[in-house]
């Protein structure tokens, strides 16, 4: 009942996130909603009133039994109600979880928007990520101060959006994986076998060491993200983060193939190998 009960949180905050973005609600989220509410006040109905005693003992049996009859009844409906509410529960959970992958397209529009208007100001903000920063802004520059305070706006609005896309995706199981923050924003181009024995995972891998540094910076970070050119930015689906997260692991290996060969046509049958039993 614990884990169930964990769930059903998850699915009132996917709710609640889609209601807060302006998503649509499926209808059969709302119905399950209704009945999962039904069962609930159905398990939890008051005993009913005791009744006045009668001014007779010839009515007072009568009313005692009456009134018995309506506590009997009522406990036996709440114990109903709690066979309802598992099956209640599992069905709003299943209804949240399909509406998902719905929610998460009806971001990916707000967050292109975002991603531009960052984008354009990270044109017009200094070269170096290091003065990316309010404090080492020189704020006497008109075109560095209007740059950064729209990216600075653009970047919060983008930090709740990914926000309630977790609060989305945790009723589908949420996303795991390492560096899940970014993944589920951007992903890294799959690994070919003339990258690999090219060693591109050289220039791939500054992109998430430079993430990771700069997680205090959120305004820099996102100027960082749009700026470099490996990784491309959309929103994960449930699950995805997973999957991008992995292909980390499959360019290290790829490359560990590479280099485990006596000859560069060994480790070229080596990285083909190793690619084509894990795509």
């Amino acid at each position: 009942m614990m884990f169930i009960g964990a769930r059903v949180h998850d699915a009132d905050r996917a709710v609640t996130a889609a209601e807060r973005r302006k998503l649509p609600v499926p209808d059969e989220v709302r119905e399950a909603q209704l009945i999962r509410a039904a069962v609930f006040d159905t398990a939890h109905l008051p005993d009913p009133e005791r009744p006045a005693l009668p001014d007779t003992a010839a009515e007072t049996a009568a009313v005692i039994q009456a009134h018995a009859e309506a506590l009997r009844l009522a406990d036996v409906t709440r114990r109903a109600a709690n066979l309802f509410a598992e099956e209640a529960d599992e069905r709003y959970v299943t209804a949240a979880r399909a509406a998902v992958p719905a929610w998460i397209d009806g971001l990916q529009k707000e967050f292109t928007t975002l991603v531009g208007v960052v984008t354009k100001a990270a044109a017009k903000l200094p070269e170096s990520i290091a003065h990316v920063d309010s404090s080492r802004l020189n704020w006497n520059n008109p075109v560095h101060a209007t740059a950064y305070n729209k990216a600075e706006g653009a970047v919060a609005q983008l930090e709740q959006l990914i926000h309630d896309r977790a609060d989305i995706v945790k009723v589908a199981g949420g996303d795991g994986g390492r560096d899940n923050a970014l993944f589920a924003v951007a992903h890294f181009p799959d690994p070919t076998i003339e990258r690999v024995m090219a060693n591109d995972w050289r220039q791939l891998h500054p992109v998430l060491s430079t993430w990771r540094e700069l997680k205090s910076q959120p305004v820099a970070r996102w100027v960082y993200l749009v700026r470099q050119g490996e990784m491309t930015l959309s929103l994960a689906t449930p699950g995805e983060v997973r999957e991008r997260s992995g292909q980390v692991e499959r360019w290290r290996d790829a490359g560990h193939a590479r280099m485990s060969a006596q000859s560069l046509n060994g480790g070229r049958a080596a990285v083909t190998h190793y690619l084509a039993g894990t795509a």
